[in-house]
């Protein structure tokens, strides 16, 4: 397994990758629906949920490469890797999905101006914006959906950092969406 493990150590690029792209142009953001894809088709053909067991995750990388060296490594509370807990953070996550779904058909339809910033949790939005390098003229309906998905995969990242500095690195991955959904999947 460690041998896997240093042979994929270089997939945190793809966190970074993803994290600068943005800034380039928030379209690029689209990529991050491979890390929200790639696990189920990896649980379809094998059965197991091979993303999660092994080493193909870029941001479970990103975690061990970054914040090995800071975190405090203390003990998370019993309930954090809860059944309740991980269903919290499941239906967070879903309703963050459905809320910027539904935004970005109205968007499509006219119903709704673009917001075309980061928002924290969908909900608060961060205090800075996000520059952008590139000016493409795309569907304003695109741009939103670009930035709602940037804002999902920034805060799961915000929140996995800060657990990952005061827990294990990988924290996170306890209670990450796609590894509840796609050990819910491999339960049946």
């Amino acid at each position: 397994m460690i041998n896997i493990q240093k042979k994929f150590d270089w997939l945190f690029i793809g966190t970074l990758a993803f994290f600068s792209l943005g800034i380039v142009h928030i379209i690029f953001s689209w990529l991050g629906l491979i890390c929200m894809v790639t696990p189920f088709i990896m649980a379809a053909r094998s059965g197991k949920r091979p993303w999660c067991t092994t080493p193909y995750c870029p941001r479970a990388h990103f975690f061990n490469r970054f914040l090995n060296r800071y975190s405090l490594k203390k003990k998370a509370p019993e309930g954090l890797f809860s059944e309740k807990t991980k269903q919290l953070v499941l239906r967070l996550f879903c309703i963050n999905l459905f809320f910027a779904g539904m935004s970005t058909l109205m968007v499509y339809l006219g119903r709704l101006e673009p917001m075309i910033y980061l928002r924290f949790l969908m909900a608060f939005p961060m205090p800075f914006d996000l520059p952008q390098l590139l000016e493409l003229n795309l569907p304003q309906f695109l741009v939103h959906a670009s930035y709602r998905l940037y804002s999902i995969m920034l805060t799961s990242t915000i929140i996995g950092v800060g657990l990952g500095l005061i827990f294990k690195p990988r924290t996170w991955c306890g209670i990450c969406p796609i590894q509840t959904l796609t050990t819910v999947k491999n339960r049946r």
